[in-house]
């Protein structure tokens, strides 16, 4: 849907505040420009890059700043080498751009996120006290450097996405005192320099809520609540709203969105790779991946901050993270133009990290690191604007293109074994004017067959199209009673289970986040930063005699495989005897990716007395992958009678 240069349709935002923040997260721009990276306007003429981001709706640029990105040689880490002289001479373009400027303190040598809150290395051996005195010089000093050079600092960001600690710091009040030691030093430095303070996470239910509690807690001045949110991680952006209402609410504070962006193509451009591709199954798009689907994705983010009361903006990241020599593989020098932009990610600092980094992060290979973001830019790989650019203008004004569909809402329907109904005859679909309706669809033939007569227990896709040739799927469950209380963990607690041997610090519980569950909101989980190991279990009485199938789905990420976690079943018989059914549990490390731990079907007789279903839970780190802790997952446990 709608080419590059094509007329897009974005719906205008309702009660748009004046001064609402349209912003752009332009980190790496000095990098990409140094290995010759140029933008154009629509029209291929060259253009500034900030006066091409001014022109379509940008006011204001997010800049991050590292303490000391480069090694003991002054070889730079990459990710746009941002120190605080980049971040001036950004802020010196920016002022002359008319443009205002949040400076986004990492506190850390390099990425911080929440997997990693590295103290930069001057401040490795530095006790709490010494790092609360570092982070206020280190912020005091880089705002009057700024200052000094002109730049119109807006706002402050104290911490990078510190979900799980900050400069190395992780027990909430050593990361509190040093939230409070950068707050407090921005508003000693000018108290008219708008604080925040930055999470991600934020459908995962009440864990905003319980950051903005913690922030109070320890009195921590600051004054918006800024929350990470990507529609293809983090789900329904109404959810959002809701969520941010909530907070502001509560809390008193101002809320935005720091980090947002959406793909326009599943396209690579340097030859590296892209960190979000239709192809992983840990992303869910709701947008088509084109240029209107990206312009739309992030109207409907503005549309979400801006129906807050007190929501301020919306910042997209890195918009002009471009290839510097677009790349592809089928094109004839192909190897030479990949090992060019290898060359300047090493040099230049453009790519995601180089290899110089590797000693201060964990997740940084020996080999090249690219960029990851191109197909999300607001760019084309050649630098030319998109027409999704003018999102942050259109969300203002409109605009007007070509019908077309955003999104059908893929029906699923649930059959009882051997009760199976018929499938829906038409699904919603949502066009790019706002319209919704039911259209007809037609199932494809050969795969509603194949499902629909006697199938077995479990979850089947079948394809069908619109009318208008557009693909549609339909999600079938066959299901069955489960004889499992709270196989699900819907309770919000371990209500029917037993958690017994346990070793290690990871502690076993019921936690509730729609985007890890396997389906619903709640499921069971353990996390540790070096390992553990338990028991859980569930004894079942009184069964009818018959034919059972029992199934499980486990997750997670940063675990050594194998794991040693088992799932298992034991029928016991009324004369003491045992028999047991087990399957070895592969943890995926991919998050929201499931690995189906499914048992022989087995017979209850008149002999037996009891079923235990039961996870023997063990996990040791495994730092390979990136993560930063073991962390498993167990949902939909079931003990079904088939026949």
């Amino acid at each position: 849907m709608g080419g590059k240069n094509e007329k897009i349709t974005v719906l205008p935002v309702e009660n748009l505040a004046e001064d609402f923040i349209m912003g752009a997260d332009v980190s790496s721009m000095i990098s990409v420009e140094k290995a010759g990276g140029v933008f154009y306007d629509s029209k291929g003429k060259k253009q500034d890059l900030l006066n091409l981001l001014k022109s379509g709706g940008v006011n204001c640029v997010r800049v991050r700043v590292w303490n000391e990105p480069f090694d003991k040689n002054g070889n730079g880490y990459g990710g746009g080498n941002c120190t605080v002289e980049t971040a001036v001479e950004i802020g010196k373009r920016a002022a002359a751009a008319g443009l205002d400027v949040l400076i986004d303190f990492h506190y850390s040598d390099f990425w911080a996120d929440p997997n990693k809150q590295s103290a930069p290395k001057a401040w490795k051996d530095f006790s709490l006290d010494q790092k609360k005195s570092a982070v206020s010089s280190f912020t005091l000093e880089s705002l009057q450097a700024l200052k000094n050079a002109g730049v119109n600092v807006k706002m402050v960001q104290v911490g990078n996405e510190i979900n799980n600690g900050i400069c190395g710091e992780i027990y909430d009040d050593a990361v509190c005192a040093l939230v409070k030691a950068g707050c407090d030093a921005v508003r000693s430095f000018d108290s008219g320099i708008q604080i925040a303070v930055h999470y991600t996470d934020p459908l995962s239910d009440g864990y905003l809520e319980k950051k903005a509690s913690m922030l109070e807690k320890y009195k921590v001045d600051y004054d918006i609540f800024a929350t990470s949110y990507y529609p293809f991680w983090h789900g329904d952006v109404d959810k959002l709203s809701v969520v941010l209402k909530k907070l502001s609410n509560i809390y008193g504070k101002k809320v935005m969105v720091a980090e947002t962006s959406y793909p326009f193509t599943d396209e690579d451009g340097d030859g590296f790779g892209n960190v979000v591709s239709s192809m992983s199954s840990n992303q869910e798009f709701r947008y088509p991946i084109s240029v209107e689907g990206q312009a739309v994705a992030v109207r409907d983010v503005i549309a979400a901050v801006a129906s807050v009361k007190k929501g301020v903006g919306v910042f997209y990241w890195e918009p002009a993270w471009i290839p510097v020599k677009k790349y592809d593989p089928a094109a004839p020098g192909a190897a030479d133009v990949l090992a060019e932009n290898a060359r300047s990610w090493e040099k230049f600092g453009c790519g995601w990290a180089s290899s110089f980094a590797a000693e201060y992060d964990r997740e940084v290979g020996s080999g090249m690191n690219g960029g990851t973001w191109d197909n999300q830019a607001l760019f084309d790989f050649d630098g030319k604007a998109l027409e999704s650019l003018n999102v942050f203008k259109y969300a203002r004004t409109g605009s007007r293109g070509k019908l077309g569909i955003i999104r059908i809402e893929s029906p699923s329907v649930e059959f009882a074994f051997g009760k199976q109904g018929a499938l829906p005859g038409t699904v919603s679909v949502l066009y790019n004017n706002g319209e919704v309706k039911n259209e007809s669809v037609e199932w494809d033939e050969k795969s509603a067959s194949a499902v629909m007569q006697n199938p077995s227990f479990g979850e089947y896709e079948v394809s069908g199209r619109l009318k208008n040739g557009t693909p549609v799927l339909c999600t079938v469950r066959v299901t069955a009673s489960n004889f499992l209380v709270n196989g699900s963990f819907e309770t919000s607690d371990l209500t029917g289970w037993t958690v017994e041997n346990k070793i290690g610090a990871g502690e076993p519980k019921v936690d509730r986040n729609s985007q890890n569950a396997r389906d619903g909101l709640c499921y069971f989980t353990a996390w540790d930063s070096s390992g553990y190991e338990f028991d859980i279990s569930q004894k079942v009485e009184n069964l009818s005699c018959g034919k059972y199938k029992c199934f499980a789905s486990f997750e997670g990420t940063g675990v050594k495989n194998p794991s040693g976690t088992v799932f298992k079943v034991s029928i016991s018989g009324r004369d003491g005897s045992v028999r047991e059914f087990s399957a070895d549990v592969q943890i995926p490390n991919v998050w929201k990716k499931f690995f189906r731990a499914e048992l022989p079907e087995f017979e209850f007789t008149a002999e037996d007395e009891s079923i235990t279903v039961s996870a023997h839970i063990k996990a040791e780190f495994d730092a390979a992958g990136g993560a930063n802790g073991a962390w498993i997952v167990m949902d939909d446990v079931n003990l079904l009678l088939v026949e």
